[in-house]
């Protein structure tokens, strides 16, 4: 009988890939080698007798096909093969540094760790940048549209968060409230900001949407989109 299993959950790790940290392989060591993101949470005997530690951490993830082409091209990393992967992140002079280890090739089933690889990116197209005169009605009302893309798991959740600054940054980004003194909006929390400037003063606002996967842990952020306002 096989000593793993398809599913992504300590239950079905390989207990012999606790060797790696010199670990019985049993059940309890594999429950806490599975998704470990701890540093120095395995001290590592070297042959000298001495334990090796820093900032060490080494994790076992059952790796999908979607979180292997998700996580292709992401920095630091290579892309690991599906399967049962052992991801090391290095210590001292390789700090940083993180190298995958494909202990068994599978088809993964499920998904428990989608904070380190992520099954689903996102792409996002923002229009706006309109020229609209300032008024004390919603009948002259800028509108700006983010259209995601996902690339993994097209069924993720999305949450939005429109922001805005002035054009220098010298405000800071800060999420947009219901209206301010001068500006009003509408769908801060939607894929469509709606904003009615108040005064020419507004011209200097910028806005950018935060879209939030939360289950995949993926956050992107937008391009600035602005309000051009005619004196």
């Amino acid at each position: 009988m096989s000593s793993w299993g398809k599913y992504d959950n300590a239950a079905n790790t390989p207990f012999w890939a606790t060797t790696q940290v010199n670990r019985q392989p049993n059940s309890a060591n594999a429950t806490a080698l599975f998704d470990n993101t701890t540093a120095n949470n395995w001290a590592v005997t070297l042959a000298d007798g001495s334990t090796r530690l820093g900032q060490l951490t080494v994790g076992l993830f059952g790796i999908d096909q979607q979180e292997q082409q998700a996580y292709q091209g992401t920095t630091n990393a290579h892309a690991p093969h599906s399967g049962w992967v052992l991801r090391t992140v290095g210590q001292g002079g390789r700090a940083g540094r993180i190298m995958h280890e494909t202990l068994v090739t599978l088809k993964i089933t499920g998904d428990a760790d989608g904070q380190i690889y992520p099954n689903v990116t996102i792409s996002l197209v923002t229009s706006g940048n309109q020229t609209v005169n300032s008024n004390t009605s919603f009948t002259n009302t800028a509108s700006f549209l983010v259209t995601p893309t996902l690339t993994g798991n097209t069924a993720a959740a999305l949450a939005y968060q429109w922001q805005y600054n002035n054009a220098t940054g010298t405000y800071g980004w800060a999420n947009i409230p219901a209206n301010t003194t001068s500006i009003h909006f509408n769908g801060a929390t939607s894929n469509t900001l709606y904003a009615m400037p108040g005064t020419t003063a507004n011209t200097t606002n910028v806005f950018r949407v935060v879209v939030t996967a939360a289950d995949e842990g993926v956050v992107a952020t937008s391009s600035n989109v602005s309000i051009t306002i005619p004196a």
